[in-house]
């Protein structure tokens, strides 16, 4: 009940309230009435009982300015009965309440009493009434009324309080017998049973509302709704669409065809089409056959859908997307299903925006973070470089895993590893800061101890709490030394040509940002030719259990143990995807492999490249003639009309679909070739016949030209970093 200080005198005004909206429910088939009282402000309506049956008690106005447009504050303002919805003339100005998500018939009447006019009672019909009300039903009603407001009257001079409560009371009203034909769909509930019906539409509410808290990205609430809003209401497809930059966008999507998919996505949000009027309009559009919509929008895309329901979504009054369930066969919204379905939208709203937004933060930190990262690999003499950086998986996944490779004098490379704690966008602030630094600090010429030892001042004088840790080796190409020196970070690992793993003993050191007075050890590790370092974050090995991945990379290097592939692209490639397998991935990931060619590259390791800028409309004309000029210089002609093929395929679909710099790389092994083209699109390439499903062709590149590739190379691949992409292609000398 209401907010009371006199129970039994309150009781008796709410119950003299309650029982006249019970009477005129019952004698006039009406679905919901409302009893309002004038707030202490003088200029709200408050409801005191709603009472009807749900989900349509849920969705009435508990609020109402007297100034409003609509019949209730009308009602109020005139001292006269107010009507709208009924076909005869309404009140000029007068709207219908915009969070009842249906047609209705409303009558309100005024609350008089000798004392003043305390309030108003209002009667809502679902689906509105065909016909105004008789003479004698108008009469009747207007007697019960002035009965009311003696009677509170009564109550007022016995100093019983009119004004409402804090909240409402919900007065749970059930018609028995037969319902009026249509307004029940037969799915829901158990016939014959009252409430039943009402009680099973706030189940799937209540659940839709559970399973919505619980999504965090777009994706989850498109699952949700498949499984909450499609499923319950036997729909066979269902498509959301969201509202960017005035158009649609496909965001999810179940059983819908697709050849109407990709008419649909991205077509701008104008009138004249179902889904962008519902959203426009902010009213929900039910067509029950396909020649209902044809004859409302003759120029509909064909879905192979019968029935089809457009419903907007919003948050905040403010548009954000459509819900189009279809059926296949004719069906018609009931007035309760109406209800229901408006009010999961009302839910599946907020929902959205909030995964959206929740998705923005994630794309925007993702791309700082890989803005950060370096852009190519660096190449010296006798050692061939990959990286990979993997997000998280989760929508929180952003975090502060980094690699860099630094050019030193003297054949000399840095390669880098690290990982600042957290995952937020202050961690890629801060691990850009680090990652500066100890660039910076190598480049001077500092060993790895003392360069860590610098980084770790600073980072205790940035204004962070962070924690870092990282791994630094400063690789000597033409005597195989390895001067490498940690901060808390994994252990890197080498493996011999042999095949043998060694996981070297190295003081381990506090991880950076703890103390600004510690001291980081240098520690010598020889390396023969044929020797491949890997360097890692602890996201690569790390279980939803344990973070120790000194432990847990045990577990892993049977993997390296076993045959190698043919090139470390492919080996990167499978410590991920294993990665990914066998860990819950709940942190990011970066992962440096360098393999030790020799201290002397020799003949047949010569590299050259060539960058093209993007703009550049003669660029594949140039990467050709680099091919033919590179290759003839070589003594590789037999190469020549192969390699040239393949490289205008490839180069002229980065400058196509990666629309960024391309960088072209020739690396000459004893018995093949190397093609590598660099773009900063990470978006891998997939032969459009291979590609399997919708959902897989939209985050995919096409056109590539692929599958001339594949023909004419023995191996081709793509390898991911931080800031793009590389396609490489092996092509082998003829025997």
């Amino acid at each position: 009940m209401t907010d009371q200080t006199d129970t039994y005198t309150t009781l008796h005004r709410d119950t003299a309230l309650a029982d006249t909206l019970q009477e005129v429910i019952e004698q006039l088939g009406a679905n919901t009435g409302l009893a309002y009282l004038l707030a202490d402000d003088d200029r709200t309506l408050r409801s005191v009982i709603i009472g009807g049956a749900q989900p349509a008690i849920y969705v009435m106005p508990e609020r109402v300015g007297t100034d409003a447009p609509y019949a209730t504050a009308a009602a109020f303002r005139t001292g006269e009965m107010t009507t709208a919805g009924f076909p005869i003339p309404h009140p000029p100005g007068l709207k219908f309440a915009s969070r009842i998500p249906f047609p209705y018939s409303v009558v309100a009447l005024p609350i008089d009493t000798e004392h003043g006019r305390l309030g108003v009672v209002t009667f809502v019909w679902v689906p509105p009434r065909t016909h105004f009300l008789s003479t004698r039903e108008v009469a009747w009603l207007k007697d019960t009324t002035e009965d009311l407001g003696r009677i509170l009257g009564a109550l007022a001079d016995r100093a019983v309080g009119m004004r409402p409560g804090t909240k409402p009371a919900l007065l749970p009203l059930y018609r028995r017998g037969p319902r009026p034909a249509g307004t029940v769909d037969s799915r829901w509930g158990l016939p014959g049973h009252p409430g039943s019906t009402e009680v099973s539409f706030m189940y799937q509410i209540h659940q839709l509302a559970a399973e919505l808290n619980e999504a965090t990205s777009v994706s989850d609430v498109t699952a949700v709704v498949r499984q909450r809003v499609m499923t319950p209401f036997g729909a066979t497809a269902f498509l959301v669409h969201v509202l960017k930059d005035g158009r649609l966008w496909v965001a999810g999507h179940s059983d819908y065809p697709t050849v109407a998919l990709r008419l649909l996505h991205g077509a701008a949000a104008t009138a004249h089409r179902a889904d962008a009027d519902a959203l426009l309009t902010r009213t929900p559009l039910y067509f029950a056959d396909r020649s209902a919509l044809l004859h409302t929008y003759p120029h509909a895309v064909d879905d192979g859908l019968e029935a089809t329901a457009y419903l907007p979504i919003t948050s905040h009054q403010q548009p954000l997307g459509v819900c189009t369930l279809g059926f296949p066969q004719r069906r018609v919204f009931s007035s309760e299903e109406q209800a229901v379905v408006m009010l999961m939208m009302d839910l599946i709203g907020p929902a959205l925006e909030r995964a959206t937004l929740t998705e923005s933060t994630r794309q925007l930190a993702e791309k700082l973070q890989k803005k950060l990262l370096p852009r190519d690999l660096v190449e010296v003499p006798g050692m061939t470089t990959t990286a990979r950086y993997v997000p998280a998986s989760s929508t929180a996944g952003l975090g502060g895993d980094w690699y860099d490779m630094i050019p030193l004098p003297g054949c000399r490379i840095a390669l880098v590893v690290g990982d600042v704690e957290g995952h937020s966008i202050e961690s890629s602030v801060v691990m850009g800061q680090l990652r500066s630094a100890v660039r910076a600090y190598a480049t001077e010429g500092h060993s790895p101890g003392t360069v860590l030892s610098r980084a770790n001042r600073l980072l205790n004088e940035l204004d962070t709490d962070l924690m870092a840790t990282c791994c630094l080796i400063d690789f000597d190409t033409t005597t195989g030394t390895a001067e490498t020196a940690l901060a808390g970070h994994p252990t890197p690992l080498f493996r011999t040509s042999d095949g043998t793993v060694i996981t070297p003993r190295l003081p381990a050191g506090l991880p950076l940002g703890i103390s600004p007075d510690t001291h980081y050890t240098t520690t010598d590790i020889p390396l023969t030719p044929g020797t491949t370092l890997f360097l890692y974050t602890n996201g690569l090995t790390a279980t939803p259990d344990t973070d120790s991945t000194d432990a847990d990379a045990g577990v892993w290097t049977h993997s390296l143990l076993s045959p190698a592939p043919p090139s470390i692209d492919e080996l990167a490639d499978q410590l991920i995807q294993q990665a990914s397998v066998h860990t819950a991935h709940h942190d990011d990931v970066a992962l440096l492999i360098a393999h030790y060619e020799g201290p002397v590259p020799g003949p047949n390791r010569r590299i050259t490249r060539m960058t093209f800028h993007r703009h550049d409309l003669k660029a594949v004309k140039t990467a050709r003639q680099f091919i033919t000029d590179s290759l003839h210089t070589w003594g590789l002609d037999d190469l020549i009309d192969s390699t040239r093929l393949v490289t205008s395929e490839i180069v002229t679909n980065a400058l196509i679909h990666a629309d960024s710099d391309v960088d072209l790389r020739l690396r000459e092994y004893p018995d093949h070739l190397r093609l590598e083209v660099r773009d900063t699109d990470p978006t891998p390439p997939i032969p459009t016949a291979i590609t399997l499903t919708t959902e897989t062709s939209q985050h995919t590149e096409h056109g590539r030209g692929l599958h001339i590739v594949d023909a004419l190379s023995t191996g081709w691949g793509n390898s991911p970093t931080g800031r793009g992409k590389t396609i490489w292609v092996d092509i082998y000398n003829n025997p």
